[in-house]
């Protein structure tokens, strides 16, 4: 399995509806952290950077996505952000092909980061990996 094909499991775990920036990021960061070992080698390195954990590359492999049409990418109309959300036929993509209980995990996640504020995410994930604070410019904590 590729880390794009990951990111897309992520994506279409929201059912349709959109993840912002954060909730990728942090999704994709969790998911990292809690199943190492059965990930691409490849998988998501994540920095230590303004609101934590952050990797360009989910970015980049979420525009791949919007190329092949499993992707879409919209502006937020209110804050000016980017938001993703799976087309139809990336929605139709199989959660329970991934190793173990990762669909649940996955679908767990997007629905924990979906129901948070972004302050209330960001600080969830600082109060768990606290050493992601280091480059931090987000000061409520």
């Amino acid at each position: 399995m590729k880390r794009a094909d990951l990111l897309l499991k992520i994506i279409a775990a929201a059912e349709g509806e959109p993840l912002t920036p954060a909730q990728l990021q942090k999704v994709a960061f969790l998911l990292g952290m809690a199943y190492k070992d059965l990930l691409p080698d490849d998988y998501y390195e994540f920095q230590k950077y303004d609101y934590g954990p952050f990797c360009a590359d989910v970015y980049r492999d979420a525009e791949a996505l919007e190329r092949e049409g499993k992707v879409y990418i919209t502006i937020n109309r209110r804050g000016g952000w980017r938001e993703y959300a799976a087309t139809v036929r990336g929605y139709k993509t199989d959660l329970e092909d991934v190793p173990g209980d990762m669909s649940a995990f996955i679908k767990g996640k997007v629905t924990w980061a979906r129901g948070l504020t972004f302050q209330q995410l960001v600080r969830a994930i600082y109060q768990d990996f606290p050493d992601f604070r280091e480059n931090s410019v987000f000061q409520d904590w």
